[in-house]
């Protein structure tokens, strides 16, 4: 396994908290204590180490928790701290169909860089792009010939010329020859560099601001230690980064380097290097990373029990929604927190069919995204008051946001109905009648909605 002796350790510790009969202030303590030293062993950067640590223990003691278990609430908590390490959520997918693409990775000497280009040449060339190689290296000596001998081995075309100094003119040149030859991605290798070499630092610089990438990415050494935190924050500074890359962690890497520079830079890793071969590259999932590392295979699972246990809706909101008075932001947010935590499948086996709005139903889940782009292109007079939205304003909405026209008028549609039947609700509690006197309800549907109005005291 990738960072095995840190997954050992931290498993380890998460083991012990949890055959605990109580988790108290001692427990938190010892916990803390022996993730600090399995991080610490790994070579994670020491002052991340203690802000990651004292997050967990301040979160893990303070938090008043309404039905989650405290050890199921602390994992989450480890969890959600090496994720936020590890840059967040995935990196976006940066490569555009149909388009020209350039990736331009960068990374000091030794760190792996150029065999990683062959590496990603095999990867999207098995997605199904057409993918060149280009070498603007004119320091190393052989790196052509190193980066054409790897990618011949893999039918890839190899751009360069070892006889030219400028390396700025050879990806200048070399990028319009490839882009000629009718190429979807070309990725683009650069010169070994340390961060105190200035030169070298400014000949990348002018190659990106050339080139303008659809994204550079970092390539760092997963055994370098602490070191690749300063690194990785110089080329943070000097470049616009959009991933990391970390290579050989197989063997003994520690790989907490690999940490500390996401955390110097923000950028999330995308791939992670397993070894020498051409196919040993592994696309980064966080969530799954982590979950293994705590010895938690369905870490997404305990994640969604512990929100769902601890979801407390706003009350305000909730009055304004059964009330009928809610906005379309209003109504975003209550759709995404029933998303989050589960609960569409549960409020729908609740209901029938007839009148139940779209909004609720099964394809709310696919447009909830969009809803949240469109919503970004309206105003806040708009989103409080869609009647005032047009039909010519909602063609503007829809350039603006790169949304289909039906998209937007789907969305008002559902929020007017979801708006109907939410009065019909109160209109009907009003009359002692009763949310089963509404069609498309069944028994249980107004059980739980009446309740709602109960506990809010409607």
């Amino acid at each position: 396994m990738v960072l095995e002796s840190l997954g050992r350790k931290l498993e380890q510790a998460i083991r012990r908290m949890r055959r605990l009969p109580k988790i108290d202030k001692d427990a938190i303590n010892a916990l803390i204590q022996d993730l600090q030293r399995a991080l610490l062993s790994s070579d994670v950067k020491v002052e991340l180490v203690f802000e990651m640590t004292e997050n967990i223990k301040k979160e893990g003691m303070n938090t008043e928790l309404q039905r989650a278990k405290r050890k199921d609430f602390i994992i989450k908590l480890v969890h959600d701290e090496l994720i936020d390490t590890l840059g967040g959520k995935p990196a976006p997918i940066r490569i555009k169909p149909g388009k020209k693409n350039v990736i331009l990775l960068v990374g000091i000497q030794g760190s792996g860089k150029t065999t990683t280009v062959a590496k990603l040449a095999k990867y999207y060339q098995s997605k199904g792009l057409k993918v060149a190689v280009i070498t603007t290296d004119t320091w190393r000596p052989g790196a052509y010939e190193q980066l054409q001998q790897l990618t011949d081995q893999i039918g890839i075309k190899c751009f360069g010329n070892p006889k030219e100094q400028s390396a700025l003119k050879i990806a200048v040149n070399q990028t319009k020859k490839a882009l000629n030859k009718g190429y979807d991605l070309l990725l683009v290798d650069t010169a070994g560099r340390h961060k105190e070499e200035k030169e070298l630092m400014e000949e990348m610089q002018k190659i990106e601001k050339v080139l303008k990438p659809n994204e550079v990415m970092l390539v760092v050494d997963g055994t370098l230690g602490q070191q690749a935190y300063a690194q990785a924050e110089e080329f943070s500074k000097a470049t616009n980064l959009g991933s990391i890359i970390v290579t050989k962690l197989d063997g003994t890497a520690k790989g907490g380097g690999a940490l500390s520079a996401c955390a110097a830079t923000n950028a999330s890793i995308r791939f992670i290097g397993t070894g020498e071969k051409i196919e040993d590259l592994e696309l980064f999932n966080p969530t799954d990373f982590v979950g293994t590392l705590l010895g938690v295979p369905n870490i997404e699972g305990l994640i969604e029990k512990v929100q769902q246990a601890e979801a407390t809706p706003d009350p305000e909101m909730v009055k304004r929604m059964l009330y009928g008075k809610f906005t379309l932001e209003d109504l975003y947010e209550q759709l995404k927190a029933f998303r989050k935590v589960g609960k569409f499948r549960n409020i729908l086996s609740m209901m029938g069919g007839g009148n139940i709005p779209e909004a609720l139903k099964e394809d709310a889940e696919k447009n909830i995204e969009r809803w949240r782009v469109v919503l970004d292109s309206m105003t806040a007079l708009e989103k409080e008051n869609p009647k005032i939205i047009k039909k010519s304003r909602k063609h503007r909405i829809s350039i603006g946001s790169g949304t289909d026209y039906s998209i937007i008028n789907r969305m008002l549609d559902q929020y007017n109905q979801m708006k109907k039947m939410m009065k019909q609700f109160m209109q009907l509690r009003k009359k002692g009648k009763g949310i089963g006197a509404m069609p498309g309800m069944n028994k249980q549907m107004a059980q739980f909605m009446n309740r709602l109005g109960k506990d809010f005291k409607l």
